[in-house]
């Protein structure tokens, strides 16, 4: 009887740890989804707002937020995709990383930012089909400035590359 109770408890435990592991999933998934989607209407936001200031039409409105909305995109997948956003527990000691993988990490950001400064350039002439060449520079400038901005923030918070304790090495946008 004994025997039977215990095996039902361990039972019940291993069940519960297993749904407890699967709602932290879900739970995870969808906090990923809802940072996606609240960047989505961050940069909806920006979009509406630049058409605003530059006067456009409805229909040039709309295809202009779908350009920008497109740009902000490809410029995310490229950090995402080659930036220092590390895995959780994945620090760096710049300290005592080798020469080889520090050649490596500055090749890779050198290459981020030489493919972001492309497609920034790319999006800047495909923005002057619905604004002036002044408001597309406009647009594109800001967006670079605040992306330094952005490390400049980390850098006075004390923060390198992906958060405390990376050896102050700072993402550049």
């Amino acid at each position: 009887m004994k025997k039977i109770i215990l095996t039902l408890c361990i039972a019940l435990i291993a069940v519960a740890g297993a749904q407890a592991q699967s709602s932290k999933k879900s739970k995870k998934d969808k906090n990923s989804e809802q940072a996606a989607m609240n960047a989505q209407e961050v940069y909806k936001q920006q979009a509406e707002s630049w058409a605003t200031t530059f006067e456009l039409n409805e229909e040039g409105k709309e295809k202009f937020i779908e350009l920008y909305l497109e740009w902000q995109n490809n410029r995310g997948n490229i950090v995402d995709k080659n930036g220092y956003e590390q895995k959780a527990g994945a620090d760096i000691n710049f300290k005592k990383i080798t020469v080889e993988e520090a050649e490596k990490l500055i090749a890779d950001d050198f290459a981020r930012q030489k493919k972001q400064a492309e497609t920034d350039e790319e999006y800047y002439r495909k923005f002057q089909q619905y604004v002036s060449p002044g408001h597309a520079a406009q647009m594109v400038i800001q967006q670079r400035s605040s992306a330094a901005g952005m490390s400049s923030m980390f850098r006075s918070l004390g923060r390198g590359m992906g958060g405390m304790g990376m050896g102050g090495m700072m993402m550049m946008f």
